[in-house]
């Protein structure tokens, strides 16, 4: 907001001079940043920082009352008494409201037999002084009241308009504007518009058309002051990429006294500086007014707040001169807000005000008193920082991606659309098109990190992300927290004497990760089970279970994925539901070091090719009991000696006593019931039998 020096201190009468020099250390005391102070010859001109809940701060008078009051001065309100002569503007205008929610009110006047020409030298400079183009004298005058007042304004030539009527409603599909800035836009459907008997003539509360611009021609005026919904102002800006001075005060919220009393001062301004003749009374649609809004503000609260004693009558004078309506009760006060003040809705307000205008730096400092506690971490985020520390000592750095998507991010993941995953919550006010949703999985996120940074020359990236998935249902939708892990490239620099399997990312990389983390959490029973993933390779997938429950998938990219993302590298990935994460993870169990000897043997079983190697030594655990210290498959084999369909998996098995040396009997006859139990199972065979 420019802020004129001199203008200013028309509209402020105070008991002692003002000193421009000094005001820009005061405002921003009230809350007005000052962004550069700029001298216009004799004059000066603040540039203010206003804050997003004071529109009443974007006009000159809204600054006025501000400087008013903190100097125990009055405001010098604007004229608005209108000089009208017959007939009555009702007779030539109409308004109407298509949607009573695009519009609050509306104040139509009418003024005739204008005279279009330049603007008074005085008003241009000041508008100048605020960065605006003279115009003509009606459009001048418009701008001019819209910065002195903060409420925006336009002018229509009303013998363009058709049958003189004035349409609030949204756009119809197919309809097309040129504005005033000479563009031809096409309307998207639901954009707010003001029309005439026939087609649009504005974007409400952002820009007039060329249709009905003030032309040098024009000889009657029908002047709109209107309180337009924020929002609905808002979405239109966004959906046809155009901001205005007067849109950026429409959305910031509206005045509905303020819309007619800059109606009158700009027909008033007309009426002498136009030649015109205002015709007697306005169309004014106020269909629901709005109640005055009372609050009480409570004497020792406000001291107790602030930490300092305040008197009374200096907290009362202070509204008062803010513009409040104070009536004294025994404790308290009630008090009425202006309408000006729509940020002003409880005490807490109140005694925001008093503090403000009373100096922050009159406010002694004390530190708070209270109990201190030790505070510590909910248990949730406890475990979740533990899975982060895991996965950051494996290796993996950390990413942060975005929690939105378009559908299309998954159609290009070959997710069939019956898929539970295609079922994303969509936004109701997206702020780009690529985002129109929100995901379903990190996948997408994690494909364009790889993407992006082999683009940018760097092959070997290893990440993972703990974020939020979100699903629609029935009650609305559903969110989750997963843990995304993608890796590709090298996992040891330098090649030589290496095998490509050691130094590339492969399947059993990806798996090791998996390892580290569940063992981490000493996570019992998880194991993987081959399973067809529509995004991932067909022979080199899998789900992640825990117990009875599927947590999780993991795998290689399938290449035709791989190819969409441009991933000229193999590329792993899995994800996994953090909740049954946390909900299986168990403390450690601390155990001293062995006092007996262990017990070793090898074991090579026949079965058929589908049988994992993880349910071997899933069985094997479960029959040979606490005595089995461990069990790792260390071959697997399938050629001339096997059967067709068969292969013969290798184990190496560790048994050992915590209180005793197991005998070589013993051990075998564990082995002879792990034997049968492999057999019944899986028709395991003992290979070479």
């Amino acid at each position: 907001m420019r802020v004129p020096w001199t203008w200013l201190r028309e509209l402020v009468r105070t008991p002692d001079p003002l000193d421009p020099e000094a005001w820009t250390e005061r405002f921003p005391m009230l809350g007005l940043g000052v962004e550069a102070v700029e001298r216009w010859g004799d004059d000066w001109v603040f540039c203010l920082e206003t804050t997003t809940n004071r529109p009443d701060w974007l006009g000159m008078v809204g600054i006025a009352r501000e400087v008013a009051a903190a100097t125990g001065g009055e405001v010098v309100v604007p004229p608005t008494v209108v000089e009208e002569e017959d007939p009555a503007a009702g007779s030539l205008a109409s308004v109407t409201f298509a949607d009573p929610d695009l519009c609050y009110r509306y104040v139509a006047r009418v003024i005739v037999d204008v005279q279009v020409g330049p603007a008074p030298r005085w008003m241009t400079e000041r508008l100048e002084k605020c960065g605006i183009r003279s115009i003509n004298n009606v459009v001048d005058i418009t701008n001019y009241v819209m910065l002195e007042l903060g409420q925006p304004l336009h002018a229509f030539d009303y013998d363009a308009l058709v049958d003189g009527r004035i349409v609030v409603r949204t756009a119809r599909a197919g309809e097309r504007l040129v504005t005033l800035d000479g563009v031809e836009r096409v309307l998207p459907e639901g954009t707010l518009v003001i029309a005439d008997g026939e087609r649009p003539v504005a974007l409400g509360g952002i820009m007039g058309g060329a249709d009905t611009e003030i032309r040098p021609t024009s000889r009657r005026v029908l002047l709109e002051s209107a309180w337009f919904n924020p929002v609905a102002v808002r979405r239109t800006a966004r959906a046809v990429g155009l901001r205005t001075e007067a849109s950026t005060r429409h959305e910031r919220g509206g005045d509905p006294e303020r819309a007619r009393i800059a109606a009158a001062r700009a027909a008033e301004l007309m009426r002498r500086y136009c030649g015109g003749r205002v015709l007697r009374g306005e169309v004014d649609v106020y269909p629901r007014p709005e109640p005055p809004r009372v609050v009480v503000l409570r004497y020792d609260r406000l001291c107790r707040v602030l930490g300092t004693e305040i008197p009374r009558e200096e907290a009362e004078g202070t509204l008062r001169r803010l513009g409040f309506g104070v009536e004294p009760q025994e404790d308290r006060a009630v008090v009425r807000v202006p309408h000006h003040r729509r940020d002003v809705e409880r005490e807490e307000d109140l005694i925001e005000e008093v503090a403000r205008l009373w100096g922050y730096d009159r406010i002694p400092e004390t530190m708070p008193l209270g109990e201190m506690g030790v505070g510590r971490l909910p248990e949730h985020l406890a475990r979740e920082r533990e899975v982060r520390e895991i996965l950051l000592r494996d290796g993996l750095t950390e990413v942060f991606t975005l929690s939105l998507l378009h559908p299309r991010d998954l159609a290009r993941l070959r997710i069939p659309p019956d898929h539970p995953l295609r079922e994303a919550p969509r936004l109701l006010n997206p702020l780009t098109e690529e985002h129109t949703h929100l995901r379903t999985t990190l996948l997408p996120s994690l494909l364009e990190v790889l993407r992006t940074n082999r683009t940018r020359g760097i092959p070997d990236v290893h990440i993972f992300e703990i974020g939020r998935v979100y699903f629609s249902t029935p009650e609305g939708w559903e969110e989750r927290k997963v843990v995304g892990i993608a890796r590709m490239g090298r996992v040891l620099l330098g090649r030589w004497n290496l095998p490509e399997e050691v130094v590339e990312s492969t399947f059993y990389h990806l798996k090791g990760n998996l390892e580290t983390l569940f063992e981490s959490l000493h996570i019992p029973d998880w194991r993987l089970v081959p399973e067809a993933v529509p995004w991932l390779h067909p022979y080199r997938s899998a789900a992640v279970w825990i117990g009875s429950e599927r947590v999780g998938w993991m795998g290689e990219v399938h290449p035709h994925v791989a190819e969409v993302y441009d991933l000229r590298e193999r590329a792993y990935v899995a994800e996994v539901a953090l909740a049954p994460l946390l909900a299986h993870a168990r403390p450690p169990e601390l155990r001293p070091l062995p006092r007996y000897p262990a017990v070793d043997r090898d074991l090579a079983v026949v079965v058929r090719e589908e049988v994992a190697a993880g349910d071997l030594v899933g069985e094997i655990r479960r029959v040979a009991g606490p005595v089995l210290e461990a069990a790792e498959p260390f071959d697997v084999y399938t050629g001339p000696q096997v059967p067709p369909g068969h292969k013969s998996v290798a184990l190496s098995l560790r048994f050992r006593s915590p209180d005793r040396t197991l005998e070589a009997r013993e051990v075998e006859a564990i082995l002879e019931e792990v034997l049968e139990a492999l057999r019944q199972r899986f028709g395991a065979r003992l290979r070479g039998a």
